[in-house]
């Protein structure tokens, strides 16, 4: 492989400048960095991705991601590996991802996180400002927490495999048929081993309105560790401003609490001009 890449970079330079334009698309090297969320207040925890990055030709190499808040680098070769940041200091921050083949080329990608000053801090107790995420429902399509602001949202952390979680959720479903139209959600965290387990009983039990996401990790699935679940099932209330407003067991969120969110969400939209 090492001798075929070299002959290639050899033969471009050779046939001039423009057969070089065409060898470095074919097996260019290029940066890609996403981050989640780009905004937010302080202490701003961001997850930044660099799938999508390539090495070119060359097929290895190094990469390394300056948060431009004063912190070390962090430096690796492989792609596609979830690497978290908490700006801790308000401002206006450009991450760089830069990413250098082992024959030398080089290519950087930049992405910009505003951080503001104040508010609630990020977390998921009471008063907190929510961890935000994207996730794929098993329907398919792309969830984004911060993107159902407006609605008072219910993630619930369960699983097919786990009895009590069982006996919870006709209450979180009964929750969602008698308040779905006032803007109520519910977020069903799986933390089952495979995606078809928890598709097979909501849908068993007819809680289709509830919208499922699982992802790889089951017990210790991505979104379940990032709010410090500890044990399932596990209630976490989020209001229409994405502060958390409930955490606990299924069982003892009362609907009076529900009720009250959306009477506070109507109330801010009649003030609404």
């Amino acid at each position: 492989m090492r001798v075929r890449a070299s002959l290639s970079v050899m033969l471009c330079v050779a046939l001039g400048a423009l057969f070089v334009t065409g060898c470095s698309e074919l097996g260019g090297v290029e940066a890609v960095l996403d981050a989640s969320p780009d905004e937010g207040a302080v202490p701003l925890r961001v997850e930044f991705r660099t799938s999508g990055s390539t090495y070119g030709a060359s097929g290895r190499g190094t990469f390394a991601l300056d948060f431009d808040d004063g912190t070390s680098l962090v430096q690796g070769d492989e792609f596609g590996v979830l690497i978290p940041h908490v700006y801790e200091h308000a401002g206006e921050h450009t991450a760089c991802l830069t990413v250098i083949a082992s024959d030398g080329r080089t290519d950087t990608a930049t992405v910009s996180i505003e951080v503001s000053d104040g508010g609630p801090a990020e977390g998921s107790r009471v008063g907190d400002r929510t961890y935000d995420f994207t996730a794929t429902s098993t329907d398919g399509y792309e969830v984004t927490l911060s993107e159902l602001r407006g609605d008072v949202v219910l993630i619930e952390f369960w699983g097919s495999w786990c009895t009590p979680c069982k006996l919870s959720m006709p209450h979180i479903n009964a929750f969602w048929e008698t308040y779905h139209e006032q803007g109520f959600v519910v977020l069903a965290i799986s933390t089952d081993a495979e995606a078809e387990d928890p598709v097979a009983y909501l849908t068993t039990n007819g809680f289709t309105g509830l919208i499922c996401i699982w992802e790889p990790g089951g017990k210790k699935t991505r979104i379940k560790q990032l709010y410090e679940v500890d044990w399932i099932p596990r209630s976490v209330v989020v209001d229409r401003t994405g502060i958390v407003r409930y955490n606990g067991h299924p069982m003892d969120l009362e609907a009076d609490v529900i009720e009250a969110l959306l009477a506070e969400t109507s109330q801010m939209e009649s003030a609404t001009p």
